[in-house]
């Protein structure tokens, strides 16, 4: 019996290597072999020369080869993957097989899209693959729960430079029934401090710029209800796939910078990379030679077809100025007494109904608005809260909503850059003038879809002929920055504006010379019905060049204008202003201008200026066309 059982099992031991042989598993002997069949097929195929391949590495033209945007090393797993698309391919395809890392260190957990591409395309076989568990990954894509994503644009906010173009981020939403609950997907650069220095940082790229996943709601509480800001939802057309897959990529891009440059690889620009990363057909990213503006990103991404439908989401302010146009000064002021002091019963007992409905809605949202800015302790913020919401609560709902009216979406408003021709008479002489705007928007632009009041004028540059001087430089407007915001019952903000370059000084009579010109102001605007929006600013006026007797001449002066948007299609502009210069030299000077602009269509708009100005006695008159392109 046991000489039987022995025999049996030495039979069994000498068929083990055929049994293990006809069992199914990979044809190669050794996991090196397997993983250099991988490695010879991806050069093969040229896999690194794959457009989704130079996405997932935010590849970019450079010479004759490409160049990743991201400048983190640790985003590169060969030496030399920043600009060698197939050395990175290659060093991926090896870390996959790596055992020495484990966990969420371990490349198949860093990058999840990579992974996933390259699975597809090469079939990996998960037998040679070491086990990993990614543990933060996949507790990061069980909260999300990617389905359908859109695309934000908050509007401009004048008051903080870093947002004076605007924004873009990506909304990915879930399965949950409000929007608030969505993750939001946002690129950003994040200065220690923003100095005299911000702009020279900022433009030439000495700032890092991060990828960040954050609740939706915190964004909506910034923007909407405490920065003004009204905001664009684009819901696009991605399938849940679709979005899993540009989720994967936001991952691999977690604590990984890029320099961020103001004009071009900037807050919209890098965006870009996620949605074709989502969709890999999608070619938003060749822009070539073009700054990229926010809301140009939203043309872009719009003229490729992917939006499906488009929200407006207003800001707190806005809802506030709608509801404060509704109602009489007499009601708005008792709607600011509200914030101040509470409900008042006896004045309110005058007004009708509906304005009483209005008042106490618009001192709940001035409630909400102030306490969002910490202008006013909680404790006062809740005993005025309660109190308004109870009387309000007693008059129940209005017959009909006050709904905001969405103004003209950002999209809809004119392109970016400019070309201007000009044809004009000063003084006798005719001229000609040909400018180029790379950016962004002038007071004398259509205000559509654009926040009225506001000018961003980077690097205008004006070339001009005449038979008295020939060919010449009449300016290069280096920034021009202009808001103009309105002061109210419920908002108190400054004006202001900053000028610099050079241009072409008034205070001779029969000679410009070209000057570089620092031009700050600081003032006050306020709405009117008939005057439209007004505005004060003192300024100061720095010039230097050789036709001054020490090369420099300084003053200080007025400002005063109205900008009316008088039809959808015509807008005029006034304003007038006076310097007294006693720095350098003793000098005045001073100047009236009527512009009137009128729109064609959405990139073109014609208008005609007439000006006058210069010493006394010595002024000058100019009347001038323009055909203004916008592209």
């Amino acid at each position: 019996m046991l000489y039987s059982i022995w025999k049996g099992a030495r039979r069994l031991l000498w068929a083990l290597p055929f049994l293990f042989a006809l069992a199914p598993g990979p044809s190669l002997a050794q996991p090196s072999e397997y993983v250099g069949a991988l490695l010879a097929r991806a050069k093969t195929e040229n896999l690194h020369d794959d457009r989704y391949w130079h996405t997932l590495l935010h590849n970019q033209p450079a010479g004759a080869g490409w160049k990743s945007l991201v400048d983190d090393a640790r985003f590169f797993l060969s030496p030399s993957g920043k600009r060698d698309p197939a050395a990175e391919i290659q060093a991926t395809l090896r870390s996959f097989f790596e055992s020495d890392k484990t966990g969420d260190d371990h490349p198949r957990c860093r990058f999840p899209a990579r992974y996933a591409w390259l699975k597809a395309r090469l079939n990996l076989d998960d037998a040679w693959l070491p086990e990993v568990h990614c543990a933060e990954w996949e507790k990061v894509i069980s909260a999300v729960r990617p389905q359908s994503a859109a695309l934000i644009f908050p509007s401009s906010f004048m008051n903080t430079p870093a947002s004076m173009f605007g924004h873009t981020l990506i909304r990915i939403d879930g399965p949950y029934e409000s929007k608030l609950l969505s993750y939001a997907a946002n690129y950003a650069a994040y200065p220690d401090r923003i100095g005299l220095a911000y702009p020279f940082k900022g433009i030439f790229g000495f700032y890092k710029g991060y990828f960040s996943l954050f609740p939706y709601y915190d964004f909506v509480k910034k923007y909407s209800d405490t920065e003004q800001r009204d905001m664009w939802e684009y819901t696009l057309d991605f399938s849940s796939d679709e979005v899993t897959r540009m989720t994967m990529h936001l991952w691999e891009l977690k604590e990984i910078y890029s320099d961020y440059y103001f004009f071009d690889e900037n807050c919209s620009f890098n965006l870009l990379f996620l949605l074709e990363a989502a969709r890999p057909s999608l070619h938003l990213t060749d822009l070539g030679w073009r700054w990229t503006i926010p809301v140009d990103t939203i043309r872009v991404v719009r003229e490729s077809g992917i939006v499906k439908a488009m929200d407006y989401r207003p800001a707190r302010a806005t809802r506030m100025k709608h509801l404060a146009s509704l109602l009489s000064e007499e009601a708005q002021k008792i709607a600011r007494e509200g914030v101040d002091r509470g409900p008042d019963a006896d004045a309110m007992a005058a007004l009708a109904p509906a304005e009483r409905m209005r008042v106490l809605d618009l001192s709940v949202e001035a409630l909400q608005y102030v306490y969002a800015k910490e202008k006013i302790t909680k404790e006062a913020y809740l005993t005025r809260f309660l109190a308004t919401l109870n009387e309000r609560s007693k008059l129940g709902l209005p017959e009909t909503p006050d709904e905001v009216t969405p103004p003209t979406p950002p999209h809809a408003g004119h392109r970016s850059s400019r070309w201007a021709l000009s044809a004009g008479v000063e003084t006798g002489h005719s001229f000609y003038e040909v400018s180029v705007r790379p950016a962004y928007h002038h007071l004398n632009d259509p205000d559509a879809g654009y926040l009225a009041g506001s000018q961003i004028v980077f690097a205008n540059t004006t070339l001009r002929w005449d038979a008295r001087a020939g060919l010449r430089l009449e300016a290069f407007d280096l920034i021009d920055i202009v808001s103009l915001s309105p002061r109210d019952l419920f908002f108190t903000p400054l004006s202001f504006k900053i000028k610099t370059g050079l241009t072409r000084w008034q205070g001779f009579a029969e000679r410009s010379p070209l000057v570089y010109q620092i031009n700050p102001g600081v003032g006050l605007a306020f709405q009117g019905p008939w005057l439209g929006l007004y505005y004060g600013l003192a300024e100061a006026d720095l010039n230097f060049g050789g036709a001054f007797q020490r090369d420099h001449i300084g003053g200080i002066g007025v400002q005063v204008g109205t900008i009316k948007q008088v039809t959808n299609f015509w807008k005029v502009n006034l304003s007038a202003e006076t310097l007294r210069y006693d720095l350098g030299e003793l000098a005045r000077t001073h100047s009236f201008s009527a512009v009137q602009t009128f729109r064609f269509s959405q990139d073109q708009n014609g208008s005609l200026s007439i000006s006058w100005g210069g010493r006394p006695h010595q002024e000058q008159a100019r009347i001038k066309m323009t055909w203004n392109a916008h592209f």
